[in-house]
């Protein structure tokens, strides 16, 4: 496995997490605002994989 297999990898675990996360937070419970938190994290995490997967991709 290469590094851009393994980022793939990553973002996918990354997208899994935030759509359990946000399944989560459509419930109103007193955790809501932790997987609110939790999806705004996740989403950084996604975007930085996304960019890096384009710099590699780049050359």
């Amino acid at each position: 496995m290469g590094p851009i297999d393994a980022l793939k990898m990553a973002l996918a675990k990354e997208e899994e997490s935030i759509k359990l996360y946000q399944e989560f937070a459509a419930e109103p419970t007193a955790a809501q605002d932790i997987f609110e938190f939790l999806i705004a994290e996740e989403e950084k995490h996604r975007i930085f994989i996304q960019k890096k997967i384009a710099e590699f991709t780049r050359y």
